[in-house]
């Protein structure tokens, strides 16, 4: 991977946990560094149903608060 290419990954933690946890694509960017357009596509539309997920899952806990509360009632 070249230097340029690695200090932009390593400045974003969150990518650089990405790239952690989805090792396939060092080995993309190795062999060709226009492959980093892809992975900030990938990337930011796994933080977008990450933060999609993580606010239905509020939502739901909140539901069910709501039926408990009814319930104690």
């Amino acid at each position: 991977m070249e230097l340029e290419l690695l200090l932009q990954v390593e400045k974003d933690v969150k990518l650089h946990e990405y790239l952690y946890t989805h090792s396939m694509w060092y080995r993309l960017l190795n062999r060709d560094s226009k492959n980093y357009t892809l992975l900030e596509k990938e990337f930011k539309a796994f933080k977008h149903q990450n933060t999609m997920n993580k606010v239905n899952d509020t939502i739901d806990n909140i539901e069910l608060l709501t039926n408990v509360i009814k319930m104690v009632e």
